[in-house]
């Protein structure tokens, strides 16, 4: 009869996205993860066969939260309202996890893989929208400058860049607007 496992991918995928959180993707370590979910680091192997496997399942997963956060943000009105609304959720998810953000940013999968995949689906819902917006001549182009202006600027902000003074909100709400607004001028 086999072992009852312990924990689940589940499990050890959010562990080391909190200890990735918590202390960066350079100190991330097998041994760490295995500690958080209360089993021993060989057990961890039998899932992953190393780390890198595990940070690519890392990333996959997060691509598939930021494509349900852009999912459930496009719900919202009219393309041009769903689009506002889906940079906004886009830029609390990297708000609210800088150090993987980064991490999805900083590492590139190798063509082909689940976690890049993943990465290229998470566009999906901001495409479609972008095409009910634009039609399908401009769409891709246009996602990818709202792409840019949106990673570039929660980039900035993840930073510490923005060191002038209050007004960060306004800035994103007028980058924003305006991009949206010169789509359709």
């Amino acid at each position: 009869m086999p072992a009852i496992a312990k924990t689940s991918d589940e499990e050890i995928l959010q562990a080391a996205r909190a200890l990735i959180e918590r202390e960066g993707v350079a100190n991330l370590s097998m041994q760490a993860v295995a500690e958080a979910v209360g089993i021993r680091a060989p057990s961890l192997y039998k899932r992953f066969a190393d780390r890198a496997t595990l940070l690519s399942a890392v990333e996959r997963e997060s691509f598939v939260t930021i494509r349900r956060v852009l999912e459930r943000a496009s719900a919202s009105g009219t393309p041009r309202q769903a689009l506002d609304e889906m940079a906004r959720a886009y830029r609390r998810f990297a708000k609210g996890h800088p150090r993987l953000y980064e991490m999805l940013f900083s590492r590139s999968a190798p063509g082909g893989t689940d976690a890049d995949r993943a990465r290229a689906e998470a566009s999906e819902p901001v495409l479609a929208r972008m095409t009910e917006l634009v039609g399908e001549d401009k769409a891709l182009a246009s996602t990818r400058v709202m792409n840019a202006f949106v990673h570039g600027f929660v980039s900035m902000e993840n930073a510490g860049a923005f060191k002038l003074g209050p007004g960060v909100d306004d800035a994103f709400a007028l980058g924003i607007a305006t991009f949206l607004r010169s789509l359709t001028t």
